[in-house]
């Protein structure tokens, strides 16, 4: 899932994860600092109860903790927040601590059962292609307040089976329904290279 703004993405995720656990089992958030998780998201329905906050500064112990949890039968369903890529955080979308991340993390979703999520920064590159689908998430003018019902752009840029489309939509936290005002034919995400920074 790519964060066009890391805020709405991070609301849409925990909306996406609440359905999937649905008194299951535990969700898991893993992300290098605890200020990745935003607060609220018990308005996408995310119980703290349910919530497990994994911390993890170095990639390789976050990709660890995501294919452990993957595989747990009491995990229901698990995000992975990356950073920004780059030698400093130690983290490249094309290729995490490893070349076969991707295809182990499918691996350890299909082995447990659990749905996993992975929240990244909007670039484009040609890692993840063992993800079954593509996201972008982008928040839509007129949520101008924490107090307003969430609104966002919803661009699926690739699905086995489907064509990329978007989606302007509406989360209603008091009726608890997702509310579609309307789609669009998405055109196929644009290529943009990853530079590395640094020496």
């Amino acid at each position: 899932m790519l964060a066009a703004d890391p805020a709405a993405a991070a609301g849409f995720c925990a909306l996406v994860l609440a359905r999937a656990a649905a008194g299951r089992g535990a969700v898991l958030w893993i992300a290098a600092a605890p200020g990745e998780r935003p607060p609220g998201l018990g308005r996408f329905g995310l119980a703290p109860a349910e919530l497990v906050l994994v911390r993890a500064p170095r990639p390789a112990d976050a990709f660890w903790a995501m294919e452990e949890g993957l595989r747990c039968p009491g995990v229901a369903a698990a995000v992975l927040v990356l950073p920004e890529p780059g030698p400093e955080t130690g983290c490249e979308p094309e290729s995490g601590p490893d070349s076969g991340w991707p295809d182990r993390l499918r691996l350890a979703a299909g082995t447990g059962g659990a749905l996993g999520l992975l929240l990244r920064p909007d670039h484009e590159g040609p890692g993840l292609a063992a993800a079954l689908t593509r996201w972008r998430v982008a928040a839509l003018s007129g949520h101008a307040s924490p107090l307003d019902d969430p609104r966002w752009r919803l661009a699926l840029l690739r699905g086995r089976g489907t064509q990329p489309a978007a989606w302007a939509v509406t989360w209603r936290p008091a009726a608890e329904r997702l509310d579609v005002e309307g789609a669009e034919q998405a055109a196929p995400p644009p290529r943009r290279a990853l530079g590395r920074r640094g020496g």
